[in-house]
């Protein structure tokens, strides 16, 4: 199956660089360590991760995509001997990140700087054991690009988490395929599942690539611009964790799983005050609420 790159047109992240993004990227923050790690541990890709770290073996995680590092909060918490660094092209992003956990290494790349370089320069080893990218690699103009230099970067496995569908070619003009947030435009491309599994084992042929798959209709949802036949379910789009592992017994192996992800089991005083704050948000006046956004 061929694909043509189109021409990439425009600042599709400048967008990120705006206060409000990193903000609505702090959401997590607000959660205890308790319902922080219930939240993470409902994911497909953080299952795919946890299933092989270990909680007393040290390894180096590379996280791209860290924006205001809650993710580093929750393996300091449930993985203390990982040793973690996140990059990310938001700098009010990693400002925050950096201001909350001081003792973490966080990184501002730009999307132009080949990573691996970007690391250096800032004093991280740019191959690190394991290579993390939840919800990243689809907001890409060139995503195929930036997942060659991932599966370059990871000794032992890279992890994403990221959109497909089971039928039609990858639409990757961003300008047909894109996603409106935080007041701008970011590309959101849908892989087909079988392109991305080739694109894999050109890259990393002797690697097992494990997906779990959660099928979700992505059309017509959170003001995203999609292709039509993304708006149908007998296209089969989904929200797919992808782990590609270099070590391993089953090279060149490929293994579909469909596994819909489960909604996080908050614990009980959570669920309450979430019920209160939402309680309280419907009852005040609109313009109380806009006042305050």
């Amino acid at each position: 199956m061929q694909t043509v790159t189109p021409e990439v047109k425009g600042n599709w992240h400048q967008d990120w660089q705006s206060q409000e993004h990193a903000v609505a990227f702090d959401g997590r923050s607000g959660l205890d360590l308790r319902n922080l790690i219930r939240e993470y541990e409902a994911f497909n890709d953080v299952q795919l991760l946890t299933e092989r770290l270990s909680r007393s073996t040290r390894i180096g995680l590379l996280e791209i995509g860290c924006a205001t590092g809650e993710f580093y909060r929750y393996l300091r918490t449930a993985y203390p001997h990982v040793r973690y660094a996140g990059v990310d092209i938001s700098r009010p992003a990693v400002a925050r990140a950096r201001a909350k956990y001081p003792h973490g290494i966080f990184v501002a790349t730009d999307p132009s700087m080949p990573l691996a370089e970007r690391l250096s320069e800032a004093g991280v080893h740019p191959c690190p054991e394991i290579v993390y990218a939840k919800d990243v690699v689809h907001h890409q103009t060139r995503p195929f690009e930036l997942l060659s230099e991932l599966l370059g970067m990871a000794s032992e496995a890279l992890i994403i988490r990221t959109r497909t569908r089971d039928v039609g070619p990858t639409e990757l003009d961003p300008e047909r395929s894109c996603q409106y947030h935080y007041g701008g435009w970011m590309p959101y491309i849908v892989f087909n599942m079988q392109e991305l599994i080739e694109r894999i084992r050109e890259e990393a042929p002797a690697s097992e690539v494990v997906v779990r798959r959660h099928h979700v209709v992505l059309g017509g949802r959170y003001h995203r611009f999609l292709p039509k036949e993304l708006y149908l379910k007998e296209t089969g789009t989904a929200e797919s964790a992808v782990g590609v592992f270099k070590t391993t017994d089953r090279a060149g192996r490929a293994t579909i799983a469909d596994r819909r992800e489960r909604a996080p089991r908050y614990t009980w005083d959570y669920r309450l005050k979430h019920a209160l704050r939402q309680a309280v948000d419907a009852w005040r006046p609109p313009q109380t609420r806009d006042a305050e956004i």
